[in-house]
């Protein structure tokens, strides 16, 4: 057998052998997924805006109430109060044909904005202050509750998908997210997270 031919069988042995599974190689487990998809809808209107989408104005703020405050966990400053209500929801059975939605959740989800050490939303005006904006639970518009954190399962109560409801938050300064020592700098304060309506 000519140099050629051997060559091209050694060429051919490598193919076949690089196109099969390799031999011995062991999972250490499996994750599978299941969920469903509703055709349930609900008006959302965030803060008596009539959209889903809003701006809410925190107050203007000295860097002195800041520093009072600290920078401590859950330490804020000078917030807003304000709320997401849920009206006309109509749940559906979901995929399986079996069950319909009996709760939903408003759920911040995590994003660029959330600062995952502390939380917090981070401040993208570039030249702006270096604090950030905590989101917390609340009671109506005069109670502040449990610190939210985007993107996690600690998020606000659940309301009824029949009949809609409102949930009430704060949303504060905070400069927690700042090194010990460091100064709290002047500056505008822009930051958003968004967040979805999950049917359990």
């Amino acid at each position: 057998m000519n140099t050629l031919i051997k060559r091209a069988m050694i060429a051919a042995g490598i193919t076949t052998a690089m196109a099969l599974p390799l031999a011995g190689q062991a999972s250490d487990g499996t994750v599978n997924f299941s969920g469903a998809v509703t055709a349930s809808t609900c008006t959302v209107n965030v803060n008596g805006s009539g959209s889903n989408t809003a701006t809410v104005t925190l107050p203007t703020v000295d860097a002195a109430s800041l520093e009072t405050a600290g920078k401590g966990a859950g330490k804020t400053s000078a917030g807003t109060f304000f709320n997401i209500a849920l009206t006309g929801c109509a749940p559906q059975s979901d995929i399986g044909g079996t069950n319909a939605p009996t709760s939903v959740q408003i759920y911040f989800e995590a994003g660029p904005n959330v600062d995952e050490a502390t939380g917090a939303l981070i401040n993208t005006t570039t030249t702006g202050s270096n604090v950030e904006v905590m989101l917390f639970n609340a009671s109506g518009n005069a109670v502040v509750g449990t610190q939210i954190d985007p993107g996690t399962a600690t998020q606000p109560p659940t309301l009824d998908p029949t009949a809609g409801g409102t949930q009430w938050y704060y949303a504060g300064y905070s400069a927690t997210g700042l090194a010990t020592g460091a100064t709290i700098t002047a500056g505008v304060v822009t930051t958003s997270v968004t967040f979805s309506l999950v049917y359990q």
